[in-house]
């Protein structure tokens, strides 16, 4: 969350806490292949794993964060759905992407990989995994004060959920999946931006709370 962020959402009178609950961790798995025509890469965490990519390949990305942490290392960004999710990315290349030509995946190893089917060719590369943490004893009773949950991720989700019958507040999610997570472990209420981007999330608990 950046300064500007936070600064967002003290405007309308939130106390806001930031608490990591997951952190992600380089798999050092070498390039699989030297022979493929499209990168694709669903998350920026992916990025710093791609030294050895050619910077000439064409390359899809999930989104704007994504997109500039490509760009920050030399990568061009030929496709971006208009929604920033896997599945609207794999969609759009079904569109673009010829049925000989080969498409390398570089993701986490929590990464959906449920819509790669809609492509003839895909080398799968898992370049990080995803390590969740416990909440200290202070964390864990604070949830009982808060109101409101931002979570960017199933992950997030999963590593809250040993402690749901602390919090009786909404949530507030990016994206169908994470949405999807949530409604799976608690029946409270959930709201979700229509942009899944952090600053649509936070603009969206500022209006609900202005």
């Amino acid at each position: 969350m950046t300064a500007s962020q936070r600064a967002t959402l003290e405007a309308s009178g939130l106390s806001v806490h930031h608490v990591p609950l997951i952190e992600t961790r380089l798999t050092d798995a070498p390039l699989p292949t030297r022979s493929f025509d499209w990168l694709v890469v669903t998350s920026q965490n992916a990025v710093p794993a791609l030294s050895d990519v050619p910077r000439d390949v064409r390359v899809a990305a999930v989104g704007e964060k994504t997109k500039r942490a490509l760009e920050a290392v030399g990568f061009t960004v030929s496709l971006m759905p208009k929604t920033y999710t896997g599945e609207a990315l794999f969609h759009d290349l079904a569109h673009v992407v010829k049925p000989d030509e080969t498409v390398l995946f570089a993701r986490g190893d929590l990464a959906n990989t449920d819509h790669m089917g809609q492509l003839g060719h895909v080398v799968d590369w898992v370049v990080y995994e995803t390590v969740g943490r416990e909440l200290t004893e202070t964390e864990a009773e604070a949830l009982g004060r808060v109101q409101v949950l931002l979570v960017l991720s199933p992950s997030a989700v999963h590593a809250l959920t040993p402690y749901l019958e602390r919090f009786h507040g909404t949530w507030y999610a990016i994206g169908e999946v994470t949405e999807r997570a949530v409604r799976q472990v608690s029946t409270l209420p959930v709201r979700v931006p229509e942009c899944y981007t952090m600053d649509a999330l936070i603009q969206c608990v500022g209006e609900d709370f202005s």
